[in-house]
């Protein structure tokens, strides 16, 4: 799953250079850079899908240790993000041909995205047991929770293109230490087990 996470990270950090010319990342997000008809667009998207597709695999390996509520939020933010590549952003090239309606669902797709993993990373630190709370984990969900709760207030920045790829990091971060705790947690278990 970590390796599906960091491809993922790769391509949407690499999905600017297919791009035509007329993609600023600083300004532009992620989603123009999926956009309707533009050439490149699917490097993006493949990096959505993938993302996703690890979101949901991680789900698959924690939801004992989220819990239901958690793990159904984070499994919707894992769908998000694979809804998000079906249904595109309209393109910002001028005079190119927009689909409305799938520019409108993939709105909500990404509404669904920031909204599923806010909710889920707050339950998932509210409801972790004691023995859970590291400090490492408590500071992942404390900057994940401040990243991605201020982040979206500024959506009319300039520098709206990083901002947005600061989220998905940190995003991708929290779901890559999830995933490192569940194995040590698996791996402590296993070893108690088989202890003499």
């Amino acid at each position: 799953m970590l390796g599906l996470v960091v491809l993922a990270l790769l391509l949407l950090s690499m999905a600017p250079l297919a791009l035509p010319d007329s993609y600023d990342w600083v300004s532009m997000g992620t989603s123009e850079s999926a956009a309707q008809g533009v050439q490149g667009a699917w490097v993006a998207r493949t990096g959505f899908v993938i993302l996703g597709l690890a979101v949901l695999g991680a789900v698959a390996l924690c939801r004992r240790r989220w819990g239901p509520i958690p793990a159904l939020l984070h499994g919707c933010f894992g769908l998000g993000l694979v809804l998000v590549a079906v249904f595109s952003h309209a393109p910002w090239e001028p005079g190119a041909t927009v689909d409305l309606t799938e520019d409108r669902l993939h709105s909500v797709a990404a509404s669904v995205v920031g909204f599923s993993f806010v909710a889920g990373v707050a339950l998932t630190a509210a409801l972790r047991p004691r023995a859970h709370r590291t400090r490492r984990r408590l500071v992942a969900d404390g900057a994940a929770l401040a990243v991605t709760g201020t982040v979206p207030l500024l959506m009319d920045s300039t520098v709206w293109g990083v901002l947005q790829r600061l989220m998905f990091l940190t995003a991708a971060a929290w779901f890559a230490g999830e995933l490192v705790s569940d194995a040590q947690e698996r791996a402590a278990r296993a070893a108690a087990r088989g202890a003499p």
